[in-house]
């Protein structure tokens, strides 16, 4: 009964360490790509797509409160996902848990709300986006309240869509390129558009991902309590 099970772990290890490997990748690219905003420059690429808005100190606040909080998340969030860190290094997987919380709750989820009303695209993307921030609050929020309530599976669970909407901020980046170069999308359609595909994909996949290690937990529980059951009778 074991050899099934030890032929089906080892590929499904190395295609999560795989699709960590990507996640990171992306995520440490987009950190490094972000850093050149805090020279505090009013022409750099997605602020001279905003007219005039980067002039109104309001909303540049509020960009860099965003960004700030948003790319902090971001690059927390792969080490937090991955098991050797809440095994092996439970004390910096708090620390840093209670970064990340508080980076999105009091930073970035505020931060994208208030932006949202003033994004490119108009009232649909405008709704996007703030459904993105409400929701993202939300999955944070839940993430921290189960694991105080040290339900570390719900924990878990809501981690994986917290930052499955922390990580829009690269589905969006890559979204926009294959929109417009691949589908050869209008370019005032693919911005409407980035504002919702950015985090409903990440939230279809990670959706996704939940339910099928529920579906495998199940799995794995009727093959042991099968072999149990094999073994009470062998006896």
């Amino acid at each position: 009964m074991s050899r099934p099970a030890s032929r089906t772990v080892f590929p499904i290890k190395y295609l999560r360490l795989g699709a960590w490997s990507v996640m990171a990748f992306f995520a440490l690219l987009l950190f490094a790509i972000t850093i050149p905003y805090f020279s505090f420059r009013p022409d750099i690429n997605f602020l001279l797509a905003k007219g005039d808005l980067p002039k109104d100190l309001i909303w540049r606040s509020f960009f860099y409160i965003h960004i700030s909080g948003g790319m902090l998340a971001l690059i927390i969030g792969p080490f937090q996902l991955l098991s050797v860190s809440r095994k092996k290094f439970r004390k910096a997987h708090r620390t840093l848990g209670k970064i990340y919380v508080a980076a999105i709750l009091l930073i970035a989820a505020p931060g994208g709300f208030y932006m949202a009303f003033l994004a490119n695209g108009g009232p649909i993307a405008a709704l996007g986006f703030a459904t993105l921030a409400i929701f993202w609050f939300h999955t944070t929020l839940m993430a921290y309240r189960s694991a105080r309530a040290r339900d570390f599976t719900a924990h878990r669970e809501w981690m994986y869509r917290s930052y499955a909407l922390t990580f829009a901020a690269v589905t969006l980046r890559l979204w926009v390129p294959f929109a417009s170069l691949v589908l050869g999308m209008e370019h005032s359609l693919v911005i409407v558009l980035s504002a919702w595909v950015s985090w409903m994909i990440n939230w279809g996949v990670v959706e996704s991902v939940i339910r099928l290690k529920i579906r495998r937990k199940g799995t794995v529980s009727r093959m042991h309590d099968a072999s149990v059951t094999n073994l009470v009778t062998a006896e």
